[in-house]
């Protein structure tokens, strides 16, 4: 039976409205009231004991699956004969088909991204151990949420392959237009069941239209239209990754998730660099959405938007590279720095003292020199006589010992009375006397002094 708004399950999770009937039951919109997060619940109205432990089994693989595209179950419980019910995420936003339904199809760049995400969702179920077939890829399935994530819901028809044998969640059910052929009879689904269903979805949002159903296909009862009749601005490297993607003969197809995502980001030289990325796009500008940059939509490759609400920007990865933070000087550098430092004030100690020694031997013709070149008047400038320094050497000879002793004695007595003609006329007479006499120290005693 269907669960009244406000009705609490589980002792726990208070229903707040219903997102989706079906045939197997409904999914609800719920609040976790001790967590107090919104989830999403699933019922499943077959109770019998054989689709009871199928049920089971799924709501235990599907718990233990973590991946950026897929939702997380989080409970799973029975209610006597009203039913099971599973507990996962719930996803805000639009679905696919919500999309396409309000911009009629969707540019190259995001359909490409979509089908990115998809893959690698597909690609993570199928590798699994045993390998889960989600068999309902349709844009009622791919959701969108308000930041742009991509996700792929509802495993209401999911298969888990264990060795040679397979348990599904319900009955065997298929979605014209989205299903290959071998899901509507008795064949074997493998995953280039999800491959045919997701190449499907991409055509629909290039061009718009559901594309000829697959059994009619396999029965020639119909052919495929190419994606770019429709669409003539499609790519046709996009348009061929998608149709190889929907052969009727599975061999024909992509055998792996894995293989369409590569096909589908080298179709667009924009997207070539994101096959390890994560893939989002930005929701409609038309929602209630947090803070989100808008960037302008680049639709060089896509359809032109039929309507103002179909030109979505995509939210690709950043551009420009991130910049390198700054990195800390290493000890060596330091030391580099530090003598480099130190040799230029020893440069600098060694440049002040040859001026100062040049200064000291020039000093006598300066005047002169500052004269010629015009800075002070030539005046009457005497000679200045340096007197001959005398040396006295002592040789002092004790034992095994020669001691030489050096003895100077030099009078300077320069006396500068220089002239200035300039007006007003100062007289400037410098008379510096200096008068230096060593007396010469006897060592060892003074004897045996050589003259």
């Amino acid at each position: 039976m269907t669960l009244e708004r406000g009705a609490l399950l589980h002792n726990r999770y208070r229903i707040v409205e219903i997102l989706g009937q079906g045939g197997m039951g409904s999914v609800y919109r719920a609040v976790d009231e001790n967590l107090g997060v919104d989830v999403a619940v699933k019922e499943n109205l077959f109770t019998t004991d054989e689709y009871a432990r199928q049920f089971r089994l799924e709501a235990v693989i599907l718990a233990n699956l973590r991946q950026s595209n897929l939702p997380r179950v989080t409970d799973h419980f029975v209610i006597g004969d009203q039913g099971q019910y599973l507990v996962m995420d719930y996803i805000e936003g639009e679905d696919l088909r919500q999309r396409m339904e309000r911009t009629n199809f969707l540019p190259d760049d995001e359909v490409i991204l979509i089908g990115a995400a998809m893959s690698k969702a597909l690609s993570y179920l199928h590798s699994r151990n045993p390998s889960i077939l989600h068999r309902d890829v349709k844009p009622g399935n791919v959701k969108i949420s308000p930041d742009g994530e991509i996700f792929l819901v509802d495993f209401g028809l999911a298969k888990v392959v264990q060795g040679t044998q397979a348990t599904t969640t319900g009955a065997r059910a298929m979605t014209p237009g989205y299903s290959p052929p071998e899901q509507y009879g008795t064949a074997r689904t493998d995953p280039r069941t999800d491959v045919y269903s997701l190449g499907a979805t991409l055509y629909a949002a290039l061009t718009g239209v559901i594309p000829e159903d697959g059994l009619a296909r396999a029965m020639e009862n119909a052919e495929l239209t190419p994606v770019r009749k429709r669409a003539p601005k499609v790519s046709r490297r996009l348009a061929a990754a998608v149709e190889k993607a929907m052969e009727v003969d599975a061999d024909d197809r992509f055998q792996t998730a894995d293989e369409f995502r590569k096909a589908l980001l080298a179709a667009n030289s924009k997207t070539q660099r994101l096959i390890e990325d994560d893939f989002t796009i930005t929701p409609s500008p038309s929602q209630p959405l947090p803070s989100i940059e808008e960037v302008p939509e680049d639709n060089t490759t896509g359809n032109p938007p039929s309507n103002p609400l179909s030109g979505v920007p995509i939210k690709s990865q950043p551009i420009s590279e991130p910049k390198e933070p700054p990195t800390s000087e290493t000890p060596r550098q330091k030391r580099r720095k530090s003598r480099g430092k130190f040799i230029r004030f020893l440069l600098w100690m060694i440049l002040i003292a040859s001026g100062l020694v040049g200064l000291a031997f020039y000093a006598p013709e300066l005047p002169e020199m500052l004269s010629r070149i015009g800075i002070i008047p030539m005046a009457n400038f005497p000679s200045v006589p340096i007197p001959a320094a005398t040396q006295t050497l002592s040789v002092t000879q004790t034992g095994e010992a020669v001691v030489i002793i050096e003895t100077e004695s030099a009078t300077l007595t320069p006396t500068l009375e220089p002239t200035l003609t300039n007006t007003p006329e100062p007289t400037l007479t410098p008379t510096p006397t200096e008068t230096f006499t060593p007396s010469p120290t006897p060592i060892g005693g003074g004897a045996g002094q050589i003259a």
